[in-house]
């Protein structure tokens, strides 16, 4: 709670400075730059000492370019490394949230990422700046710049090899001003591990696989317990945004936003309070995917065909129909993926 408060502090502070001062900003006044060039895989390293930069050179994102890199910095360090995009790469949008939402912002952001973009929080790079404060109407205005991780892959590699952590993203799009994207403390070395970490669980779920097929029983408690493990883990962040939009339905135009969201794109937890109550106890799901209120079931049942009929006659389900041929499982059980509407 302190740091909401501090952080909410400095945010006003801020607000208080001419937008013709905050227009000025151009980043650390030392720093090594290395400014990306996408299309053509190569790169160029920049010195910057009281915000004037001279270049150091060129050199291609390959083994030989990178032992001419090393060649390039010598023992030169700076307090930051930035990274700078090429134009075009940075995806902007605004988007407008409750004001009650600023006191804790970048936490509301990364909850409702997916929401705002095609991305979940975890795939991108972001910062989220506020643009307009509307007091009398209770709205909050922002400007949310981001970058999908995966576009960086090539450069944060050359950088880790390069020992280059960042700690900032430049970009820009064509003919306006640079944003900038703090990277917090980027551990180049760990997400390359981490991209390991990813491949060694690809072979793994393959060895699953196979063993699935002789250990279906075996396979089947393994998942449950996996299930109730994530729900646990699950458990504590389900809290945190429980009551984050407690403190969002403070207001009576956090409430407003609220029910209408949930008029257009349903309420996720009553339906899947409603499924429990309907499907009967020899049917278990194995996917369950919500878009707008459209929910797509997978998953096995003694009798499919009667499990079709029973959500069929409860009010809240709509338009219930398989959205594939039910096929039979080594077990006996119908294999089933069915597609229904949750009425609002």
């Amino acid at each position: 709670m302190l740091n909401e408060v501090f952080f909410w502090w400095l945010r006003q502070m801020l607000g208080l400075v001419p937008e013709r001062w905050r227009a000025r900003d151009a980043g650390p006044a030392n720093a090594i730059v290395l400014a990306w060039n996408e299309a053509g895989g190569s790169a160029e390293l920049f010195t910057r000492r009281d915000h004037k930069e001279a270049s150091l050179g060129r050199f291609p994102l390959d083994e030989a370019g990178l032992r001419l890199a090393r060649g390039l910095l010598g023992n030169r360090r700076a307090p930051v490394t930035v990274l700078r995009l090429p134009p075009g790469m940075l995806l902007e949008r605004q988007v407008t949230l409750p004001l009650a939402a600023e006191q804790g912002l970048d936490r509301v952001v990364r909850y409702e990422m997916d929401r705002f973009t095609p991305f979940a929080a975890d795939e991108v790079f972001f910062a989220a700046t506020v643009l307009r404060r509307d007091r009398a109407q209770g709205r909050l205005t922002l400007g949310i710049a981001l970058v999908p991780r995966v576009r960086l892959a090539a450069v944060l590699e050359a950088m880790a090899q390069l020992q280059l952590a960042p700690g900032l993203l430049e970009a820009a799009n064509y003919g306006a001003e640079p944003r900038r994207i703090p990277l917090a403390a980027v551990d180049l070395g760990r997400e390359r591990w981490r991209r390991r970490g990813l491949v060694a669980g690809g072979v793994a779920c393959a060895a699953l696989a196979l063993a699935a097929v002789a250990l279906p029983f075996w396979l089947q408690a393994g998942a449950s317990d996996t299930v109730e493990a994530r729900i646990a883990a699950l458990k504590p962040r389900v809290a945190q945004a429980e009551a984050l939009r407690q403190r969002m339905a403070a207001s009576a135009e956090g409430s407003d936003v609220i029910s209408g969201e949930h008029a257009r794109v349903g309420d996720a937890l009553h339906t899947i309070a409603t499924l429990t109550d309907i499907l009967t106890d020899d049917t278990y799901l194995t996917g369950l995917v919500m878009q707008k209120r459209q929910v797509t079931l997978e998953g096995q049942s003694a009798a499919a065909a009667k499990l079709l009929t029973t959500l069929s006659a409860d009010p809240t389900v709509r338009n219930a129909s398989f959205a594939a041929p039910v096929t039979r499982s080594d077990s006996g059980a119908d294999l089933f993926s069915i597609k229904a509407e949750i009425a609002p």
